[in-house]
């Protein structure tokens, strides 16, 4: 035998040992097993999540102290050396998420001069500035006045007029794509300014606006059609334009899931709550009540050494953790009559979507049957 045969054979665990670990990682995911079948782990991406949802709340003005200081304590501990936020852990940093937790943190009442936010706003300017920041990146600012909804695409209500074969119809989107677009049309129309106590010329470099791409590109027709939407919204159809905001709400309200949310992610939750607000919508009406009160329940709370955080999940995802767990249990050797898989499956099959959605309206002879990725999730 020669001494690297002998070395693999003596770091290669044994069967005993492999059994030994596989029986405690079985043993593990049982305990995390919940009464009623399903598994469910939390869900963190990155900081727009906590910096929009703070956001959210002081547009809304139902921001408090507590939750500044919690949703600030946990963008800061996330910051990067260089200054700035990646969109995944250990990631690059990030221009648009650097920007908006920059602002987050603004509104939460750091001071611009701060050593963490100085060195935030020195990454936006050596990644582009907030010039070169993203479409949403921008609306958030704009309604804030930190950015002008004349440099942001416009969005007309009127798309809920286009018949189903036009190439910009909000069904060719897929489930969380329109549940965005079509409050985002709402906003996008009414162009909301909330001023704050700041400014965000740290973040800016004075880039021009980027040329336009060849006419004859697909960029660039949108680009051109974007200059005649902007002309258009300045004196819109008046008529048509309410009836398309009318449609846009109504049909914003059916789709609210019963979990309060929409889609089931925080895109379209967070403007279907701003659109509804702008519509008039008070914050004691029961769609706004139970919207608010199920993005709460999307939040995680922890106490640190530094004091207590706060932290939002995109989305919560029980239908695909137990379908995981149940491949990892009888990959592992569990029995398929096992309680535990027993239980995990008719909880999956309860989660089964039989009725009608938006999804028909791509594909109306698709059989119905498919599972959502939350357990709210059914359009």
């Amino acid at each position: 035998m020669t001494a690297t045969e002998e070395l693999v054979n003596r770091s290669s665990p044994d069967d005993a040992d492999v059994r030994r670990s596989l029986d405690a990682a079985v043993a593990h995911l049982r305990s995390l097993q919940h009464e009623e079948g399903w598994w469910k782990g939390n869900l963190a991406t990155n900081v727009t999540m906590d910096a929009e949802d703070l956001m959210l709340r002081r547009f809304l003005g139902i921001a408090t102290a507590q939750t500044n200081e919690e949703t600030a304590r946990w963008i800061r501990s996330q910051q990067a050396p260089d200054g700035s936020w990646s969109i995944f852990a250990g990631g690059p940093g990030d221009l648009s998420t650097t920007v908006e937790a920059w602002v987050a943190l603004r509104m939460a009442g750091d001071d611009a001069d701060a050593d963490h936010l100085r060195r935030a706003a020195r990454f936006v300017r050596e990644a582009g500035g907030l010039e070169r920041a993203r479409v949403f990146t921008h609306m958030w600012l704009s309604m804030f006045g930190l950015w002008s909804w004349d440099e942001c695409p416009n969005l007309p209500p009127e798309l809920m007029f286009l018949p189903p074969w036009a190439p910009l119809n909000i069904y060719h989107w897929g489930c969380w794509a329109r549940q965005t677009i079509v409050p985002l049309t709402i906003v996008s129309a009414l162009q909301p300014v909330r001023p704050v106590s700041f400014d965000a010329g740290e973040l800016l470099v004075g880039a021009a606006p980027p040329r336009r791409d060849p006419l004859w590109t697909m960029s660039g027709v949108f680009q051109r059609l974007d200059v005649l939407l902007h002309a258009y919204s300045r004196r819109p159809v008046q008529f048509v334009r309410k009836a398309a905001m009318r449609r846009a709400t109504e049909w914003i309200l059916a789709r609210q899931e019963a979990d309060g949310g929409w889609g089931g992610i925080q895109p379209p939750w967070v403007y279907s709550l701003i659109a509804l607000h702008l519509m008039g919508y008070a914050l004691d009406h029961p769609a706004m009540r139970a919207g608010i009160k199920g993005l709460d329940g999307f939040t995680i709370r922890e106490d640190t050494p530094d004091g207590p955080i706060r932290w939002l999940e995109a989305c919560q995802s029980p239908v695909w953790d137990t379908g995981l767990a149940v491949s990892a249990l009888l990959d592992a050797g569990v029995a398929a009559d096992d309680p535990a898989v027993l239980r995990a499956t008719d909880w999956l099959l309860e989660e089964q979507i039989t009725a009608p959605g938006d999804w028909q309206g791509r594909r109306p002879n698709l059989p119905r049957g498919g599972g959502g990725f939350e357990v709210a999730n059914e359009v």
